[in-house]
């Protein structure tokens, strides 16, 4: 049950504020006798959080929905681990906070609260209905037989393998070992106990699975193998989006999401070390062949199978499909055209700016937030391949070329981030902020 104190915290260095702590967890109601519009807002921070919500789009919306239910004023901060809400002007503010977790991704989740928050701010939906979607939606989260998740890392494994340079055999092999790690990952996924081994135990498997793959005769290249399946456990994502928060000023959020993509990025590269030791045992050295190709039909198709996917793994909708598969098309020709004419970096900067730019307006158009396009096609800009190179010959004492790779990780990181904020900067008002749906959109959902 929730619970309330005083609090000595300052307000601008003059006032006191009076706090609450509220877990609305098992059932139970945040600050049970607040007003309904209060435990809703509270209710959908949380919520919210557990979806994934960037920092910035969770703060917009919780904003949004305290307008429209009359809460004004209302301030609100949204870090990894903590979400803090105050509501009432300052001198007697009162203010809720929310200890949370980091949350994985859930494309489903959000779509869904999406479509909440459109139905609030339309006033079709009060407080009270708000409440009872709120734990329809956390208690019935988007599922697929399990099959179909591991048969999609399979698939995400093969189809990337074209894109970072292999051949067909590597394709065939990655998504061998893709099928494995999928196997191996579901079940750890499902409890936060285990959930933060999954990443170095996935890259173990892949490590080892590949080197034996190419042992039994395979004309593979065990590393493109290895990190083909792993591309999905990457923190490009997480590291973009640590960067973007630091620079947008987010800066607890940024500090908190970036030594999170580290701290995965190191688990990964203790995982394919331990995975290289055990295959270098068992096996001894294998060759490396890492054939490049340029742009072909063939990266074509794998980038529109890399975006079905993203949408089983990352739980999105069905009806979602078509869109992240066009963005991880346009992200990767965007990047090979960006770059041969403005060369790398300057080339991924171009691409993450279509890349926003166009997701922003999908986003905008589908009254949707922009995640289910810029997702796929920050994945398919791979900025967490960089990173996980340097760290690779840092560890197999290949030093200055790994310090070259971190810092054009550093590089591509920041490329992409200033590519995404700019996308939004450049953009009309009304592609960026949440608004009611027209009146003709509104009676036509109604009839």
């Amino acid at each position: 049950m929730g619970t309330r104190r005083l609090s000595p915290r300052h307000e601008d260095g003059r006032a006191l504020a009076t706090s609450a702590s509220a877990d609305p967890t098992a059932g139970e109601a945040p600050a049970e006798s607040a007003p309904s519009t209060v435990r809703f807002l509270l209710r959908f921070a949380r919520v919210g959080h557990e979806a994934g919500y960037a920092t910035a789009e969770l703060e917009e919306r919780v904003l949004a929905l305290a307008a429209s239910l009359g809460l004004d004023p209302v301030q609100v901060s949204v870090t990894p681990t903590l979400v803090e809400v105050s509501l009432g002007v300052l001198t007697r503010q009162r203010t809720y906070t929310l200890r949370v977790r980091p949350a994985q991704l859930d494309l489903g989740m959000i779509a869904r609260l999406d479509e909440l928050v459109q139905d609030v701010l339309d006033t079709t939906v009060d407080a009270d209905a708000g409440l009872a979607l709120l734990d329809k939606i956390r208690a019935k989260p988007l599922t697929r037989p399990w099959p179909v998740v591991v048969g999609a890392y399979a698939l995400a494994g093969a189809t990337l393998t074209p894109v970072i340079g292999g051949g067909w055999r590597d394709v065939l092999a990655a998504a061998v070992v893709g099928l494995i790690v999928g196997g191996i990952s579901l079940p750890l996924r499902k409890t936060p106990r285990t959930e933060p081994i999954v990443a170095p135990l996935a890259a173990i498997v892949a490590s080892f699975g590949a080197a034996a793959l190419a042992h039994l005769g395979l004309k593979i290249a065990p590393d493109v193998v290895a990190f083909a399946a792993l591309v999905t456990f990457l923190p490009g994502l997480t590291l973009t989006a640590g960067v973007r928060e630091l620079a947008t000023e987010h800066l607890q959020s940024g500090v908190a999401n970036s030594a999170k993509a580290l701290a995965q990025l190191l688990g990964l590269i203790f995982g394919v070390e331990v995975g290289r030791s055990m295959a270098l045992a068992w096996f001894g050295p294998v060759r490396q062949v890492a054939p490049h190709a340029p742009l072909e039909a063939p990266e074509l198709l794998a980038a529109i199978a890399a975006g079905l996917a993203f949408t089983v793994i990352l739980r999105a909708p069905s009806r979602d499909a078509p869109t992240m598969c066009s963005a991880a098309v346009l992200a990767l020709v965007s990047n090979k055209i960006g770059s041969a004419l403005l060369g790398y970096q300057a080339g991924v900067f171009g691409a993450a700016l279509v890349v926003g730019v166009t997701g922003t307006v999908v986003g905008s158009l589908l009254r949707r937030s922009p995640l289910v396009f810029l997702v796929p096609g920050v994945l398919m800009l791979v900025p967490g391949s960089a990173g996980f190179t340097s760290v690779l010959h840092l560890l197999t004492d290949r030093t200055a070329s790994g310090m070259a790779a971190a810092f054009d990780t550093f590089v591509t990181t920041i490329s992409i981030a200033y590519g995404l904020m700019i996308a939004t900067a450049v953009l009309p008002r009304r592609f960026t902020q949440l608004t009611r749906r027209s009146a003709a959109v509104r009676h036509g959902r109604s009839s």
